[in-house]
């Protein structure tokens, strides 16, 4: 939201509730919508005096402090008017949960008899990452992990690579989708430096976490990497940002041969660090790469979407597994 002008609080509507206010709530640092709440002009008053959450009850027929007896308090960061002067939009810093139930968000259950909107929601979205991708040129890079093959073909689509710019709405529901897919129990999300970074930082900004970049330079020149091989590249990465006890959720644009995300795996399990999850947009199957991660490390790799490479033509199929459900691709 983009404010665009003031309302003074002796403008507000309260005569059109009967003397009260819908409150929507939402986490700052989220976007999270949390909670709907109503307001008298004592709660908001008092809200403006404490710059905490207070609402009125109107089970109880009370003024209450949000977490006065939980201590799950809210800071307002932003309050906002709407257009009719008759609803406020209170922009806040959750301390714990916002729902009675233990649940962050009281909006934490979908509407039954909206099941088909949200399947032909989700099957329009993969049909257009399955378009994107399987419309995308393919071009042949050296291969230079090992003495196996002569070539790495690489695909220039919008999704992984930002060929072209994806489309905002995509991006959006991968983010929504692998933030299902992990766990919100993590104290950071993770990315090595490339094109898994937009998606990384949506998937952060979900779960209300710290974004740590793992570099391709080093910040500080005696620093010492982790050697990585993929299909057509080698290198170096530096971890910076982690340390022992931290639990992360490793996040990629894609896997093909495994070999950046195992390497990185493997340095951050002599860190102790407590990798959650891995998480990527795109398993490319025919280098097997989920595969080998999982042989070496038993850490399943849950992507969006499973890419087959069948004679230099990209083919896409959505994953799913006995954690993970996607309808198929028409």
């Amino acid at each position: 939201m983009k404010p665009i002008g003031k309302v003074k609080s002796s403008e507000l509507d309260f005569e059109k509730g009967n003397g009260l206010i819908p409150v929507i709530v939402q986490e700052y640092k989220t976007r999270k919508i949390l909670m709907l709440a109503y307001m008298n002009k004592e709660a908001l008053n008092k809200t403006l005096e404490t710059g905490l959450a207070h609402y009125y009850s109107r089970s109880r027929k009370k003024l209450w402090k949000k977490g006065e007896t939980s201590g799950h308090i809210q800071k307002v960061k932003r309050i906002l008017v709407d257009c009719d002067n008759d609803t406020l939009l209170l922009q806040v810093e959750q301390i714990g949960n916002a729902c009675h139930k233990g649940e962050h968000s009281c909006f934490h259950m979908l509407l039954s008899e909206a099941e088909e909107i949200h399947k032909r929601f989700d099957e329009e979205i993969l049909a257009k990452i399955k378009r994107e991708v399987e419309n995308a040129k393919v071009i042949r890079k050296s291969w230079v992990k090992d003495e196996s093959k002569k070539d790495y073909l690489y695909i220039l689509n919008a999704i992984t690579e930002h060929y072209n710019p994806p489309e905002p709405e995509v991006y959006e529901w991968i983010a929504e989708k692998l933030d299902e897919l992990t766990s919100d129990n993590v104290d950071k999300i993770v990315v090595p430096e490339c094109f898994g970074i937009p998606i990384a930082q949506l998937l952060a900004s979900r779960k209300g976490k710290p974004l740590a970049i793992i570099r391709k330079r080093p910040l500080v020149p005696e620093d010492k990497g982790v050697e990585y091989s993929s299909g057509y590249e080698k290198g170096n990465y530096y971890i910076y940002g982690l340390k022992e006890g931290d639990s992360i959720i490793l996040v990629d644009d894609a896997v093909s041969t495994g070999g950046t995300l195992l390497s990185i795996i493997k340095e951050l399990e002599n860190m102790d660090v407590n990798i959650s999850d891995v998480v990527c947009i795109v398993s490319k199957e025919s280098y097997e790469g989920s595969k080998i991660i999982f042989k070496e490390t038993k850490l399943k790799v849950k992507s969006i979407v499973r890419v087959f490479l069948d004679d230099t033509k990209p083919r896409v199929e959505a994953s799913y597994n006995e954690d993970f459900s996607f309808p198929v691709l028409p």
